[in-house]
């Protein structure tokens, strides 16, 4: 028996945990994490059972709480393992030549990200307001993740010429990391702004803000 069932069998203890029952274990927990992503993502945190999770999953309900601690605990672990790499929104064409047209395609970019991962987001923010572990996620996501991989680009046009010198780069990209957030949740999800209106204001912040960054004669 193993731990799709819930038995979770016992290995030698003087050999080790065995290669098979590791790959078992982590073949499990991956299930689970894809499957209660999509779960939180249609039903919301409340609405989520642990059972339907784990019919999902196609395991055993009991190894939420053995591997999770519960369903907080899965909802953090999914957090952890997708969050930050699909926040981190460095899957982008190289930097462009010039800064306004880079944070432009920056932000364009982060705009769809955050619409395609608009309903798990919804619970994750829902959380983080009675979960400070949740909140500390977030927190590390954008400070770890997204600005980071933002700061890497700005670097990279400073190299070219494109920026000042003396452009602090490190605020300016956690700066518009925040914005871009705000931007792709809030105004397209929460406030249903119009598409048209969002991308006119990327326009207008990627032109004012490669304006300030632009050396000067």
């Amino acid at each position: 028996m193993g731990v799709l069932d819930g038995t979770d069998s016992t290995a030698d203890p003087c050999c080790g945990e065995s290669g098979s029952r590791k790959r078992d274990r982590e073949a499990t927990k991956g299930a689970l994490l894809d499957a209660a992503k999509m779960v939180f993502a249609e039903r919301g945190f409340d609405a989520a059972t642990t059972r339907e999770i784990a019919g999902r999953a196609g395991v055993n309900e009991q190894l939420i709480q053995r591997y999770f601690s519960g369903k907080s605990g899965l909802l953090l672990a999914v957090v952890e393992h997708y969050w930050r790499e699909e926040a981190g929104g460095c899957d982008l064409p190289p930097p462009a030549d010039d800064i306004e047209t880079d944070l432009a395609g920056f932000l364009h970019a982060q705009l769809k990200h955050s619409w395609q991962c608009r309903d798990f987001t919804r619970v994750v923010l829902a959380r983080a307001l009675v979960d400070p572990a949740i909140a500390d996620e977030m927190a590390r996501t954008l400070s770890e993740s997204r600005i980071p991989c933002l700061l890497k680009r700005l670097e990279t046009l400073r190299d070219r010429g494109a920026i000042a010198a003396d452009a602090d780069l490190a605020n300016v990209a956690a700066g518009i990391a925040t914005l871009s957030f705000g931007l792709g949740f809030l105004d397209q999800v929460v406030f249903g702004r119009d598409g048209d209106r969002v991308c006119a204001i990327v326009r207008t912040l990627a032109h004012t803000i490669a304006h300030g960054l632009t050396p000067r004669d």
